[in-house]
This record gives C-alpha cells, sequence and structure tokens, in this order.
C-alpha cells in the first residue's frame, strides 16, 4: 500500500512539473525558441558526430556477440573515454540487460566509464572557451585521475568480467547460434536503429535542460549570487556547457580557478548528462541516487587533481 501512494506521489509530482513547464513554454515562446535553437546547434555540431559513429559500432559489436571476448571493465572506459557522455553509460547498459555483468559489476564499471571526450575537454572548453589548449589539457588529465581514482572509492577498478557457469568455446557457440539466427545485415540494422534512438533521447534531455537554465537565468535568481563564478557553477550544476561557457567568462578571476570549476563541472556532468546517463541505463537496476553520488565524487576528485596540477603548470 505504501508503495502504491509513493507511486501516486512520483506520479503527481511529474504531472505537476510538466503542467508548470507547459506554462512556461507558453508565457516564454522567444525563450524556448532560443534554447531549443542552442541546443540542437550542440547536438548536430559536436554530440551527434562524437557518438553516433561509436553508439554504432559498440552496438553492432554486441549484436555479434564480440563483446563477450572483451575485458568488459577496459572496453567501456576505452570507448567512454574517446567519444564522451553517455557513451560509457551506454555499453554498460547494454552488457547488463544482455546479463554480461552482474548490477555490482555494472556499477562499478559505471564509476569510472562515465567521462567526457577529448575533444570537448581540450578543443571545445580549452581552447575554445578559455582560450588555452594547455587549460585544457589539464582539465582533461585531471579528469580521467578523477575518474580512475573514482572506480578504486566505489569499489575497484574491474578488468575482468565475473566467470559465469559454462566453458569459453559454450560461449563462442553460444554467438555463433546468433549470428546464425540473425544475419549481419539485420544486426547492423538494429544497431543503427537503437543508435538514432539513443542520440534522440540525448537531443531531448539537453533541450530541456537548456530551457530549464535559460529560464532561471530570465527569472533573475542569478542576480542573487553576487560572485560570477557562483553563477557559472549554479549553471553547470544544471548543464555543463552552459556552466563552462559561464566561467570563461567571470572577470575577475584567476586561470587556476577557471580551470577547477570547469573541471569540476565537466566531471559532474550536470542534471543533463545525469538525465542522459539514467535513459542509458533502464532495465539495468542503477539507482539515480547512486548516479548522483557516484558523479559528485568524480567531480571532487577531478576538481582536487586540477587545482594540484594547475599550482605547477599555471
Amino acid at each position: 500500500m505504501d508503495i502504491f501512494y509513493s507511486g501516486k506521489k512520483k506520479t503527481a509530482a511529474a504531472a505537476i512539473l510538466t503542467i508548470v513547464c507547459c506554462i512556461l513554454m507558453v508565457a516564454f515562446p522567444s525563450t524556448v525558441l532560443r534554447s531549443a535553437r542552442k541546443a540542437i546547434d550542440l547536438w548536430m555540431l559536436d554530440v551527434l558526430p562524437a557518438l553516433l559513429p561509436f553508439f554504432i559500432c559498440s552496438g553492432f559489436l554486441q549484436n555479434l556477440g564480440v563483446m563477450r571476448y572483451l575485458r568488459s571493465g577496459i572496453f567501456p572506459f576505452a570507448m567512454s573515454a574517446l567519444s564522451g557522455y553517455p557513451m560509457g553509460a551506454g555499453i554498460i547498459g547494454g552488457l547488463r540487460r544482455s546479463g554480461e555483468v552482474s548490477l555490482d559489476e555494472a556499477k562499478k564499471m559505471l564509476s569510472y566509464c562515465s567521462t567526457s571526450g577529448p575533444a570537448f575537454m581540450i578543443g571545445a572548453v580549452g581552447a575554445g572557451m578559455l582560450g588555452s589548449g594547455q587549460i585544457g589539457m589539464i582539465i582533461a588529465v585531471s579528469h580521467y585521475i578523477g575518474s580512475l581514482i573514482n572506480g578504486f572509492i566505489h569499489g575497484g577498478i574491474s578488468l575482468n568480467r565475473r566467470k559465469k557457469t559454462g566453458t569459453v568455446s559454450h560461449a563462442h557457440d553460444e554467438g555463433d547460434s546468433r549470428i546464425i539466427q540473425n544475419s549481419l545485415y539485420d544486426a547492423l540494422t538494429d544497431s543503427i536503429l537503437m543508435s538514432l534512438k539513443s542520440v534522440g533521447i540525448i537531443l531531448a534531455y539537453i533541450v530541456m535542460f537548456m530551457f530549464i537554465t535559460d529560464i532561471i537565468t530570465i527569472s533573475g535568481i542569478m542576480n542573487s549570487l553576487e560572485k560570477p563564478w557562483a553563477e557559472a557553477l549554479l549553471k553547470g550544476l544544471i548543464e555543463m556547457t552552459v556552466g563552462c561557457e559561464a566561467a570563461a567568462g567571470c572577470i575577475g578571476i584567476s586561470e587556476t580557478v577557471k580551470c577547477v570549476i570547469c573541471t569540476f563541472m565537466i566531471s559532474w556532468g550536470g542534471l543533463s548528462v545525469i538525465g542522459q546517463t539514467m535513459s542509458m541505463l533502464a532495465g539495468t537496476g542503477i539507482t539515480v541516487g547512486y548516479v548522483v553520488a557516484m558523479k559528485l565524487t568524480h567531480g571532487l576528485f577531478s576538481a582536487a587533481a586540477a587545482f594540484t596540477i594547475a599550482l605547477f603548470m599555471l
């Protein structure tokens, strides 16, 4: 009975929030259009080219059964480090739903396989927003150091999957039968369709949180914050790209402070990235509470690493 009432409360809260969003969209149509355009531009120019090829390739490998022969901890980390959010979560979600890894293993892998990509950190944030490729490099190195520390803190780096009942030859036979039953064309088509669905979900989250950030900005809440870096940090807690842009434009703070703030925001990811991550983890049993705690510690570890490195390099 308690669960029933709890479910009704969540549904009512979601309905109220949706109604409020609809009212805001009617009240501020120009803001909606501006937010949507910015989000779509960001998605088309940066997110889609970076993620879609990797999503298709990883999905195709999983459909072929190749993923079972790869070290489960290394592959998601490498793909996540190369392509960025939420690639690692997408691979881990697929492994968990197919039964390749246990819930505990999936949570351990997620703690260090949820990362941004080097092109975004070094190119977009470092060289583009902050005007320094060196700062971008510090952010990237600190981000990955924080990710590895996070992995050890949350249960240890998983280099090998838990051994399952059965022999390797049995797994090989199972993979072969899957390929026989489903042609290569079907496997590729399925991976393309699932990849398009995934990047479409990511677009929706970017649009939604870009709109929320803009509404908070025009509401005047940001004006109550005396420090410009505090405003940037608040924006970054919601959407990391917007937060990094705001931090880069802050006047009166050092490059070291900008570097640390941007590193924290990128490693935290923002509510937008957390929402994207949860969509990739649907049906895995991983809760949003765990993801929030894991991303928060990642942000803190990365920020500490960035501060230490920046003391010697900036």
